[in-house]
C-alpha cells in the first residue's frame, strides 16, 4: 500500500508540472501552427472554369474571377486595397504574403500558357490584375473592329481578294 501512495504522489507532482508548463507556453505553440497561416491554409478558391485566352474572353474571365474572389472576400488583393505591410517580419505581412501568393497561383492557373508566361514574374495579385486589364480589357485603348462584306454591297473601301473591308476606330 505504501508503494501505491508513493506512486500517486509522484504522478500528482508530474500532473502539476505538466499543467504549469502548459500554462507557461506561448499561445502559438498551443496551436501547433502559427496563427497567421491558419486562415490561409483553410482558404480554398474554386477554380475558374474560364481560361483567359486574350481579348476575346477577357471580360467573361475577369468577371468570373472577381466573383470567385468576392465570394471569399479577397477582391481587395486585385483591386489594390489590400496593400503590402511594410514590416516583412510581422505576422500581418506573413498573412498578406501567404494570401497574395495563393491568389497569384490561382490567377496564373486560370490562363492559357502564353498569357501565364507574360505575367508570371509579377509578384502581386494586384500587379497581375492591372497588367492583364491594361493588355486585354481595351479600356482607354483604341480598338479596331473590321466588318467584311461582299464587294457588291460596299462602295469605297479597301479591296483585298474581292472582299471589301471598312474599319472603325472605337474608344473603349
Amino acid at each position: 500500500m505504501g508503494d501505491n501512495q508513493g506512486i500517486e504522489q509522484i504522478l500528482g507532482k508530474l500532473v502539476d508540472l505538466l499543467n504549469e508548463k502548459k500554462n507557461e507556453a506561448p499561445s502559438s505553440s498551443k496551436v501547433g501552427v502559427p496563427l497567421y497561416t491558419d486562415a490561409v491554409q483553410k482558404l480554398e478558391l474554386t477554380s475558374n472554369d474560364i481560361k483567359l485566352e486574350g481579348v476575346r474572353n477577357y471580360l467573361a474571365w475577369s468577371r468570373r474571377a472577381l466573383l470567385l474572389l468576392k465570394a471569399k472576400k479577397l477582391e481587395s488583393f486585385v483591386n489594390g486595397k489590400a496593400t503590402e505591410p511594410k514590416d516583412k517580419s510581422s505576422d500581418e505581412w506573413k498573412a498578406w504574403d501567404a494570401t497574395n501568393s495563393l491568389i497569384v497561383a490561382w490567377l496564373l492557373s486560370s490562363m492559357v500558357p502564353s498569357i501565364d508566361g507574360s505575367v508570371d514574374t509579377i509578384t502581386t495579385a494586384y500587379g497581375i490584375w492591372e497588367s492583364l486589364s491594361k493588355t486585354y480589357s481595351g479600356a482607354g485603348n483604341v480598338m479596331l473592329f473590321v466588318d467584311t462584306d461582299d464587294l457588291s454591297s460596299e462602295i469605297g473601301g479597301v479591296i483585298s481578294d474581292g472582299v471589301c473591308c471598312r474599319a472603325k476606330a472605337v474608344m473603349g
